[in-house]
C-alpha cells in the first residue's frame, strides 16, 4: 500500500484537475462559498490554503485581496497552480501542509482547509497538531474553514462501496473503499485507453475515518469559537473564529 503522498505523485496528482471535471467550475464554486461569508481582506490580509491541489481555494481568495501561502506536498498541483495564478498574490509552497508555520510571517488572517485534506493526514494526532498549529497561528478575530467527508455516521455495504467518479471516451474512474475501525482503505482505480484497448491501473491508500465533533472539539480547546456548520457538496464544512 502506497503512502498518501506516494499515492498522489504517482498515481493521483497527474489526473486530479481531470476528475475535479472542470477547474473553472470548481474554482467558481468556492468563489461563491467565500463570497457568502462576506470576507473583507484589509490591505496586507494573508490567508492559507492548506493542502491546496491546483488552486481552487487559494485563486479566489487572492482574487479577494488577500496574500495567499498555498502548501501542498505533490509537485504537479503545485506547478498547475502557478501556470493558473498569473500575478495574483500567491506563494506556493510544495511540501507537508502539517509544517505550514514555518513559511507563515506574520499570523494569518484566514486559514482553509477543504477538498477532505485533514483525513489524508496520517493519525488523528497529526491532525490534532496541525489544528492547534491553526489556533496558534490565526490572527484574534481570524477565520479557520474546514471541509471532511462523513466517514464515522454511515458504513457502506456490497456495491455501494464502489463509487463512480468521471468517466470520458478516454477514461473511466472509480473508488473502492473498505471500511476499517478507524480507516477507510481507498482504491483508486483508473482504466485508460490507450491503441483502442482498455488498460487498468490500481493505487491503494488510507484516509481517515475523522469525527466532525473531535475536529471542532479542539479548535474550542484551541480558543476557536464554531460560527457554522453545513453540508455542501457533500462535505460537511465547519467555519470557526479564533476569539479576541
Amino acid at each position: 500500500m502506497k503512502s498518501v503522498r506516494d499515492h498522489y505523485d504517482e498515481f493521483l496528482g497527474p489526473v486530479y484537475s481531470w476528475i475535479l471535471g472542470d477547474f473553472e467550475t470548481a474554482r467558481r464554486r468556492n468563489e461563491a462559498f467565500f463570497a457568502t461569508l462576506d470576507l473583507a481582506p484589509g490591505p496586507g490580509a494573508v490567508a492559507v490554503d492548506l493542502g491546496c491541489g491546483p488552486g481552487c481555494q487559494a485563486l479566489p481568495l487572492a482574487a479577494l485581496g488577500y496574500d495567499v501561502l498555498a502548501i501542498d506536498f505533490c509537485s504537479d498541483l503545485i506547478d498547475e497552480l502557478v501556470s493558473r495564478a498569473g500575478e495574483l498574490p500567491v506563494r506556493a509552497v510544495c511540501d507537508d501542509l502539517a509544517v505550514f508555520r514555518k513559511y507563515l510571517e506574520p499570523d494569518a488572517d484566514l486559514i482553509v482547509c477543504m477538498g477532505d485534506t485533514l483525513v489524508h493526514l496520517p493519525d488523528e494526532m497529526t491532525v490534532f497538531g496541525v489544528l492547534d498549529d491553526v489556533c496558534e497561528a490565526l490572527k484574534p478575530g481570524g477565520r479557520f474553514i474546514y471541509a471532511i467527508r462523513d466517514y464515522t455516521s454511515y458504513v457502506p455495504a456490497g456495491a455501494d462501496r464502489f463509487v463512480p467518479v468521471r468517466a470520458s471516451d478516454e477514461r473511466i474512474f472509480t473508488c473502492f473503499l473498505d471500511y476499517r475501525d478507524d480507516v477507510v482503505h481507498v482504491h483508486d482505480i483508473l482504466h485508460s485507453k490507450a491503441g483502442g484497448a482498455w488498460e487498468m491501473t490500481v493505487s491503494d491508500y488510507l484516509k481517515l475515518r475523522l469525527d466532525r465533533a473531535a475536529v471542532d472539539a479542539r479548535l474550542m480547546a484551541g480558543g476557536l469559537g464554531i460560527r457554522a456548520r453545513m453540508l455542501a457538496d457533500g462535505m460537511i464544512v465547519g467555519i470557526a473564529d479564533k476569539l479576541a
